[in-house]
């Protein structure tokens, strides 16, 4: 832990790092759809947010189940204006997960209140709803669960929880776009859910959020605050201190490309890893994730735990296989060093979690000599 902490790569490093991977840890499915698309928009002319987002707004909602669908440039602003419309603020605290990417728990300071940290559930690696209870104070303002690596938390839990103690839910469904809770997509159980369309996502627009709401009154609090405090551009009457969070027709444009695809990019996620559970099921030192029965995982990264994953993660390095290790814990964090507290099952998953390639465009023969590469280290 020390010494991945006290490393700094700059960004020459970073990028002789991936270009040794001749395997890539994750790459998009990009193609002739997008080209045409954004080569329509730069031709109408009209290059900023209009009508191809609000085409790819509505289009995400209805894929989702949900009333609206409100684009943001990056997923971290969106949560953080869902946190503002939900009445979060200065002396509020919001319960999170100690296991996940920085931004889950940055967005709670960035939104002037204070994160508490709570640890995941072994088996699914969401927030543990016992751990919630626990620390529910006066001062909870809101939950945040993340569903994370696409598996849905224990939504059923969270909800009673939050209506027991009259506190609001933000879904984090950056990495669970199509993943389903019981019947529902994740991202329209709680009060505002919020997508992500970072390069590693299910899809991309390079950058870009989505925030999910079947709430009229929270749509129309969530347009003014990533609008500048106005309904519309072209007017100059504002009824709010708002931001400007608004994307662009070229980004959107993209991703209606991506949406023509997302089911196949779904279910081709899902064979690699169900591919790589076949392979590498006769590996003692190997340890998957468990699925729940109750969820339809679109999973996001396919991951393993094993003893000293940065080992394994140099010796596939060296045959050109990219792979992430898991998040370091939120607690040891250099900007969050105040947090003193012992989290068994998130220190256990960075100690031990390795994920492997898994994007869309990886062929079968590829996962087989991943798998045997990883076959030959533990051999």
């Amino acid at each position: 832990m020390k010494n991945i902490l006290n490393q700094k790569i700059n960004y020459k490093q970073y990028s002789k790092l991936i270009n040794k991977e001749k395997i890539p840890y994750y790459s998009s499915w990009i193609d002739n759809e997008e080209l045409n698309n954004v080569t329509k928009v730069i031709k109408s002319n009209w290059l900023s947010e209009g009508k191809i987002t609000r085409k790819f707004e509505k289009r995400l909602a209805k894929y989702c189940g949900i009333k609206y669908g409100i684009a943001t440039n990056n997923a971290t602003g969106g949560l953080i204006i869902a946190l503002k419309v939900l009445g979060v603020g200065p002396g509020d605290e919001v319960i999170v997960p100690a296991f996940t990417f920085i931004a889950s728990v940055n967005i709670i300071r960035l939104a002037g209140a204070e994160p508490v940290l709570v640890d995941v559930d072994e088996k699914s690696f969401t927030i543990d709803p016992a751990r919630v209870e626990e620390a529910i104070t006066n001062r909870t303002k809101a939950i945040l669960p993340v569903h994370i690596f696409g598996h849905p938390a224990e939504m059923d839990d969270i909800l009673s929880i939050a209506k027991e103690n009259n506190i609001r839910v933000l879904e984090d469904c950056a990495q669970a776009l199509g993943s389903k809770y019981k019947n529902d997509h994740v991202g329209t159980l709680g009060d505002i859910g919020c997508l992500s369309f970072y390069p590693d996502k299910a899809i991309t627009i390079g950058e870009g959020g989505l925030l999910l709401t079947n709430s009229e009154h929270y749509r129309t609090e969530l347009l003014m605050m990533k609008n500048d405090g106005r309904n519309e551009r072209g007017m100059y009457h504002h009824d709010r201190v708002g931001y400007n969070l608004r994307t662009t027709d070229l980004q959107t444009a993209v991703g209606l490309g991506q949406l023509k695809k997302l089911d196949q990019i779904i279910q081709k996620k899902i064979n690699n890893d169900k591919f790589y559970r076949k392979q590498l099921n006769g590996i003692n030192d190997i340890f998957f994730p468990e699925y729940s029965k109750q969820c339809f995982v679109a999973p996001h990264r396919s991951n393993i735990l094993c003893e000293n994953p940065q080992k394994l993660s140099d010796f596939l390095l060296e045959r050109k296989i990219g792979t992430r290790r898991f998040y370091i814990p939120i607690n040891k964090q250099p900007c969050y060093r105040e947090y003193e507290q012992h989290f068994k099952i998130t220190n256990k998953l960075y100690e031990q979690g390795l994920s492997l390639p898994s994007g869309p465009n990886l062929t079968k023969d590829q996962i087989d000599y991943v798998c045997s590469c990883i076959i030959e280290y533990f051999s």
